[in-house]
């Protein structure tokens, strides 16, 4: 694999997804991985349903959609200082949603706010696994987040975001199976170095 190991997330100010991950480290980082005993002692009625995704060029399609949906509505959330921060909970889910709303409660307290758009390029499928246990960790990928054009504000309207703050950050991205919604929700996040995804 030509990623590096995982780094601990900095700049806990500046944007509350990476406040969110800077609380969140090692939590749920290795859910996806499952142990080798489950397989013989729980036989899953999905091993005998046709697979979600025809194929990976589908699966990082979905992932690609879920993230910019993710993205869409974090943006809009954040630029509105941290209100109505329930909305999430429509693009996703678990260890990532909870960290990510305490961030937003926080954001709302300082009186913050962002100017410009979260946005992402360079997604590379890291695996696809439909087979994961609850529908957690089904896809994987890497993508770098971009952060030009972003600025994040006080109640004064001062710039909060520290200089030399880095435009491009990798991300290694988790997907969770939403079986509702038959869509991809975005579980967990972490910050990658190791080089090749920016």
């Amino acid at each position: 694999m030509p990623y590096g190991d995982r780094m601990r997330p900095h700049s806990r100010n500046f944007l509350p997804k990476l406040v969110a991950l800077a609380l969140a480290v090692g939590l749920s980082g290795c859910a996806a991985a499952p142990d080798p005993a489950p397989p013989t002692s729980a036989p899953s009625p999905t091993t005998a349903v046709a697979p979600v995704f025809a194929n990976d060029d589908e699966a990082l399609a979905a992932a690609i959609d879920a993230y910019a949906a993710y993205e869409e509505v974090a943006t809009l959330i954040f630029s509105e200082g941290g209100a109505n921060a329930d909305r999430l909970r429509t693009v996703a889910t678990g260890d990532l949603l909870e960290v990510e709303l305490d961030g937003y409660q926080r954001v709302q307290a300082r009186g913050q706010r962002l100017t410009g758009s979260f946005k992402f390029d360079k997604v590379v499928l890291q695996r696809v696994d439909e087979q994961a246990i609850g529908g957690v960790g089904v896809v994987v990928v890497y993508l770098c987040e971009i952060l030009t054009g972003t600025d994040v504000l006080d109640a004064s309207g001062a710039s909060t975001v520290k200089p030399g703050r880095p435009d491009r950050t990798p991300f290694e991205v988790s997907f969770d199976w939403n079986a509702e919604g038959n869509s991809l929700l975005v579980g967990h996040s972490d910050i990658w170095m190791g080089g090749g995804v920016c």
